[in-house]
């Protein structure tokens, strides 16, 4: 089988994403709360252009063939049939199954040690069991058939070991690790400020509904996603979902807020005609009559005004990248960068027409990102920091 290397996605068109069921007794611990939210890798893979679906090994139907899999792969070098793996028979004789284990059964196994893993790996046993590492790389097999270009398995941190023994075997069937990508989703790590010491301290666990209680639900995904799903999300819940400046979530919605207000306010003055949409306060901004120029056509008379059009017109290229490196937080952070940008502007804002038009701009922008891809509500009000 030959496959394409190093695919991107401007040539990928199919993702199928994969997210296996979690028993009811560990999905509450706050060891398993930041996986679930890792489905919003879908949004931001359909926001690429990507054509993503999601599924589940326990309610995929099951319509291949296992043994005729398996016979199909018999016919390749990396496939043999032995009583003992390679890496256990080369330290005996090396006639030992010529001679000594000629008569006993042999196993089926699969050359995964030539692709990272400790040893080979058996698809078969003697007695015709299959492997379950056998069924999933059928399984994997035939969704590629299906027209697929990459397959991610996003897991929960109990995951350890197998996603080795399964990228080798796709290896071993020709498939690229471009092609087939495991995603080992980190658990939260809570810290809070204590006041007689005056620093900030790790504290224990706790129910995941009491962490959605003190910081809510937007700003646990908000802080679960700003670092890589594989690294541990350290959270401070003396200040997220807190209305402080100290908190990137806060500084992020009241940037959206702010500039909601002063196109409000530009409408009320006559500065520009404005059509308007429920949200922000009910005045969440839709167009500005007569249509503006595109950003890039404008001359912007402020360096943070500059800075801030450069960086929304990257948001198509930060989407691309945080959805080809599976890293929402790369969409996180840009929005930060955004957020603290837009208060530095507007600290000095003169409300001409232009000035609205990137306003404008600003609003949409953090509109679409938080709602439409983290799938996070933007503020009807927001209470002053405190």
């Amino acid at each position: 089988m030959e496959y394409l290397n190093n695919l991107s996605l401007t040539q990928m068109t199919k993702i199928w994403l994969s997210y296996p069921e979690i028993a009811s007794e560990i999905a509450d611990p706050l060891t398993y709360i930041r996986y679930p939210l890792a489905a919003i890798v879908k949004k931001l893979l359909q926001q690429s252009g990507v054509f993503a679906t999601t599924g589940s090994q326990q309610n995929q139907e099951s319509s291949f063939d296992i043994r005729k899999c398996l016979e199909s792969l018999q016919k390749s070098d990396r496939i043999y049939q032995a009583s003992l793996s390679r890496q256990l028979a080369a330290d005996l004789p090396p006639d030992i199954e010529q001679t000594t284990l000629k008569d006993e059964p042999k196993d089926w196994f699969i050359k995964t040690a030539d692709f990272g893993d400790d040893f080979d790996r058996v698809l078969q046993h003697r007695d015709g069991e299959f492997t379950q590492l056998l069924e999933d790389i059928a399984r994997y097999h035939q969704i590629f058939q299906q027209g697929y270009d990459k397959i991610i398995l996003i897991r929960p941190p109990t995951y350890t070991g197998y996603d080795i023994q399964l990228t080798a075997a796709m290896q071993c069937l020709g498939y690229t690790k471009e092609q087939f990508q495991f995603i080992i989703v980190q658990p939260i790590e809570l810290y809070a400020f204590h006041t007689p010491t005056q620093q900030i301290h790790r504290i224990p666990d706790i129910a995941s509904d009491e962490l959605i209680q003190a910081i809510g639900i937007d700003a646990l995904r908000w802080h679960s996603l700003r670092v890589p799903l594989t690294s541990v999300a350290p959270i401070n819940i003396s200040t997220a979902g807190q209305n402080t400046p100290e908190d990137s979530f806060y500084r992020v919605r009241s940037a959206y807020y702010r500039c909601c207000m002063l196109l409000q306010q530009a409408g009320e003055q006559g500065t520009i005609q404005l059509e308007t949409s429920g949200g922000g306060g009910g005045i969440a901004p839709t167009k500005i009559a007569p249509a503006p120029m595109p950003l890039a056509e404008y001359t912007w008379d402020n360096s943070y005004a500059e800075k801030l059009a450069s960086l929304l017109q990257a948001v198509p290229e930060i989407l691309q990248q945080s959805a080809a490196e599976i890293a929402p937080y790369l969409l996180i952070r840009h929005l930060e960068a955004i957020g603290d940008t837009c208060h530095q502007w507007i600290n000095s804002l003169s409300l001409t027409s232009q000035a609205c038009v990137l306003l404008l701009a600003t609003q949409q922008t953090l509109c679409d990102l938080l709602e439409n891809v983290l799938s996070i509500q933007t503020p009807e009000f927001l209470p002053q920091a405190s």
